[in-house]
């Protein structure tokens, strides 16, 4: 019997050390399990972290967008103002060219006009000065010459 217990002891006392191994073994997996959790853990903050700054950055390049999509459209908009404005003054020059053109035209013509009638009063009284030296050449030859 005493076999028996000895055998039983050291049976008991090999389950014992088996069991410590084995908690022994859990507390080191445990350990490890926490460690690499905690690890997880702070990966998964920094990318929520990350996951945040991209966010706030997209959103950011959003509001650019939308920001120069905006200009652009007032862009637009002033460039299209300033070609009907470009446009109404090209039209406003042409008519005050046409009109001018017409003005000059009419006052060339009646300058002409005065022109022609200077001259033709300036011709006639030549022909009269003519005319009148003729007579009095005339009339002192005759005088000279009795008939």
């Amino acid at each position: 019997m005493r076999v028996d217990v000895e055998d039983q002891t050291a049976k008991i006392s090999f389950e014992e050390q088996m069991q410590i191994t084995t908690i022994h073994s859990l507390e080191k997996d445990t350990s490890s399990a926490k460690a690499e959790t905690k690890k997880i853990m702070d990966e998964i903050d920094q990318m929520v972290k990350a996951r945040g700054h991209i966010c706030s950055k997209f959103l950011e390049n959003q509001k650019r967008v939308a920001s120069l999509e905006s200009d652009a459209c007032t862009l637009s908009q002033t460039l299209e103002l300033i070609q009907q404005k470009r446009s109404n003054l090209s039209a406003k020059i042409l008519e005050k060219s046409t009109y001018y053109s017409k003005i000059l035209e009419d006052m060339t013509s009646k300058l002409q006009e005065q022109q022609d009638c200077l001259d033709n009063k300036l011709q006639n009284k030549v022909t009269e000065a003519t005319n009148m030296e003729i007579d009095l050449i005339e009339d002192i030859s005759g005088r000279d010459h009795p008939v």
